[in-house]
């Protein structure tokens, strides 16, 4: 009954459910995306893209199918229910590791990002304060707060990937041809890029239980991979007709290197303008890793809410005093991270929904 009330008190709209899932997903990919592609796939990648997003919408439908049987129960009550205490709570620790690991990744790559181009004189403590500071009120407000915030950021960033179409002036589309140049092979390498790009959708298993009508959940899921797929399709074609085919292989972050040819008579740099807004988006993947992290600490130890903010974002500000990792090592998180996600995300949803069907027919035929 508490869990029911607990549910109905914190409903979410089919919009807030969209747009915050497409706003997870977005995070920092748009920044490395079109390289990481051009130096497997070259100028196809935007090929591998589309392909990514297929077997992301498939695996978003395995994780609709597995919570629509238990509407009214959170991904633990899920787990618990198929597999036993135990082994249900074992699984969510996990998941709470993937989780807080894709946190920390973001957040040491916002952290470096915002230090070398928009504050380098500014020592990091300060930056780390002013982050978590804001992402502790995001905490504190609940899964309400935290998708009316994912709204209002869609809106006031909407114009961060069109004003990148100012570089189609001066862009190649013979960069792009011809289509297919080295064949199948290297464009579904890419797709081991393109769907860790897509990563975000997973916490459909944290949102869906609080849509206020669980009917549109498909539909939802689909918006809001499609948003994200439309923004990736145009950030990197936008990348891959400026930069050459070889020259993008050659920065880290073209996205960011893309926006310094543009220029306003009445502003200079405008490139640290646009990061400082990106900020926001960094801001809506970090606060909902948490945020799922926060919660089923809760459950599995029976915290208060007022308890895990505090603990959680103690240990993020200590371990950035004692470790302020490179480039190399932000890297080093970012791979362990992906390779997580591989099994967590993408392999997770399928297998348990198989054994969700088995059970399912298992009891029926033992109540025959």
């Amino acid at each position: 009954m508490n869990i029911m009330r607990k549910l109905s008190d914190r409903k979410i709209s089919l919009l807030q459910f969209i747009l915050t899932i497409s706003g997870i997903e977005v995070g920092t990919s748009i920044l490395n995306l079109p390289a990481d592609l051009a130096r497997v796939t070259g100028t196809d990648g935007w090929i591998s893209i589309i392909i990514g997003y297929l077997c992301t919408m498939i695996i978003s439908l395995c994780i609709i199918g597995i919570m629509s049987k238990h509407p009214n129960k959170t991904m633990l009550d899920v787990l618990i229910y198929y597999v036993g205490s135990f082994l249900g709570k074992s699984i969510m620790v996990v998941w709470i590791l993937y989780s807080l690991l894709g946190a920390i990744t973001i957040f040491y790559t916002s952290i470096y990002i915002i230090k070398e181009w928009v504050l380098p004189n500014t020592m990091t403590f300060l930056i780390v304060a002013l982050f978590l500071l804001c992402t502790y009120i995001g905490l504190r407000g609940g899964i309400r707060l935290i998708c009316r915030y994912q709204v209002f950021v869609f809106f006031f960033t909407l114009w961060m990937p069109l004003i990148l179409l100012f570089s189609l002036k001066d862009g190649h589309l013979t960069f792009l041809l011809p289509v297919f140049k080295e064949g199948w092979m290297p464009i579904l390498h890419g797709v081991k890029t393109t769907v860790l790009a897509f990563l975000g959708f997973e916490w459909i298993f944290l949102f869906y239980p609080y849509l206020e009508n669980k009917k549109q959940a498909v539909k939802g899921v689909i918006i809001a991979n499609t948003i994200t797929l439309l923004v990736y399709l145009q950030i990197t074609f936008s990348c891959f007709t400026f930069f050459s085919p070889d020259e993008i292989t050659k920065f880290i972050w073209p996205t960011l290197t893309l926006v310094k040819p543009v220029r306003f008579s009445f502003l200079e740099r405008f490139e640290i303008v646009y990061l400082s807004f990106y900020i926001f988006i960094f801001s809506t993947s970090v606060i909902p890793y948490l945020f799922f992290a926060m919660e089923n600490i809760s459950q599995l130890f029976h915290k208060t809410d007022w308890q895990m903010p505090y603990t959680i974002l103690l240990i993020y500000a200590l371990s950035y005093l004692f470790y302020q990792p490179s480039y190399t090592g932000i890297t080093f998180w970012k791979n362990s991270w992906e390779w997580m996600g591989y099994y967590t995300v993408f392999a997770f949803p399928v297998l348990f929904l198989l054994y969700t069907m088995l059970v399912s027919r298992w009891r029926g035929a033992t109540v025959k």
